[in-house]
């Protein structure tokens, strides 16, 4: 009987497991192909509203969207609130952790003096972390628009649920590319 329940809890790990898998997979794919799409001026890229990142220390190229209303759209990419021009204070927030969806899982091995870029239209962006901080995930005035050329990334902290990881960066260059 115990060797038949085994079989069994073993069979749903084992399911559970390839559903994740696929889910990255198709996750990944997703994004890797609205990346090529904004380099390629492919139509199927919502120019109005989304736009690219790259980190190459942490290996990062993805999309960035809209955050909608209750942020459900943050459980498949990584996401802005309200503000989506360099000129302003742009905050972008990921999961980190296990699964799909988890982008910003390598956020924490950035440091300061690293950059890294945003590409919205037709320009590139060039940042560089200038610090690095936690804060209490109740902590709301940190969405406030009271800087400009600051970019936010945002993610939960591995080692304390109730905590976020902050990297703030600030503008470096702008750069108009030829599109």
């Amino acid at each position: 009987m115990r060797k038949k329940l085994l079989k069994i809890l073993l069979a749903i790990l084992f399911l559970i497991l390839i559903k994740d898998v696929f889910m990255i997979t198709i996750s990944n794919y997703n994004n890797e192909k609205s990346v090529d799409a904004y380099f390629k001026n492919d139509t199927s890229f919502n120019y109005k509203s989304d736009f690219v990142i790259k980190i190459p220390k942490i290996n990062l190229s993805s999309v960035i969207k809209k955050a909608d209303d209750d942020f459900k759209s943050l459980d498949n990419s990584l996401v802005y609130y309200k503000y989506d021009n360099y000129k302003e204070k742009i905050i972008v927030f990921g999961h980190s952790g296990i699964g799909y969806g988890t982008y910003f899982n390598r956020l924490d091995e950035l440091k300061v003096g690293d950059c890294f870029y945003l590409y919205k239209d037709k320009s590139k962006i060039t940042y560089v972390v200038n610090k690095i901080y936690k804060i209490s995930e109740t902590k709301t005035d940190i969405l406030k628009n009271d800087r400009k050329n600051v970019l936010l990334l945002i993610t939960c902290d591995k080692k304390s649920k109730n905590k976020r990881l902050v990297v703030e960066s600030l503008v470096n260059s702008v750069e108009t590319l030829k599109k």
